[in-house]
């Protein structure tokens, strides 16, 4: 082979090099343009507020004017009694890591405190159940089962949106 072969053919390799880099990034750019695009054209559903939720519950479960008032007595007194809670432990948390923070903690005290809120969200997750009771002894059998359904499927995802995967 003489210089001048070897040349070009070294010219032509570089050529084809060139050719391939610019294909390879001619498609990732169009992968990415596309993406970009059906990404505007498909955006992630809304999440819905609690409100929202609560009606569109109430929808599915169908419920005759009784059940519809005691349906709408369970949802603000669980909203009344969620505030309430959150009142009662926002502080005591709160105090918590304020003390945490501290050089030295009084590991007593902490956990004082986070035994404290604990046991104000258990005496609220009593009350709603009592209170979740009360409503499903209102519901038809079917629409106990579609409350119970409704249910689950939102603590799962809830579950998938905060990360937590334990059952």
């Amino acid at each position: 082979m003489s210089v001048a072969t070897a040349g070009r053919t070294r010219v032509a390799g570089r050529q084809r090099l060139w050719m391939a880099l610019l294909a390879v990034s001619l498609v990732l750019n169009l992968c990415f343009i596309a993406g970009a695009v059906w990404s505007r054209l498909n955006p992630p559903p809304a999440r819905l507020d609690l409100a929202e939720r609560y009606r569109q519950m109430a929808a599915q479960l169908d419920l005759d004017p009784q059940q519809r008032a005691a349906f709408d007595r369970y949802v603000g007194a669980i909203r009344v009694r969620t505030e309430q809670m959150r009142q009662e432990t926002d502080p005591l948390m709160s105090a918590a890591w304020e003390e945490l923070a501290k050089p030295q903690p009084d590991a007593a005290k902490v956990e004082r405190l986070f035994d404290e809120a604990g046991e104000r969200r258990r005496a609220t997750q009593h009350e709603a159940t009592s209170q979740t009771v009360a409503l499903l002894n209102a519901l038809s059998p079917e629409q106990r089962a579609r409350f119970v359904g409704i249910m689950r499927d939102w603590r799962a995802s809830w579950r998938q949106r905060s990360g937590n995967r334990t059952p």
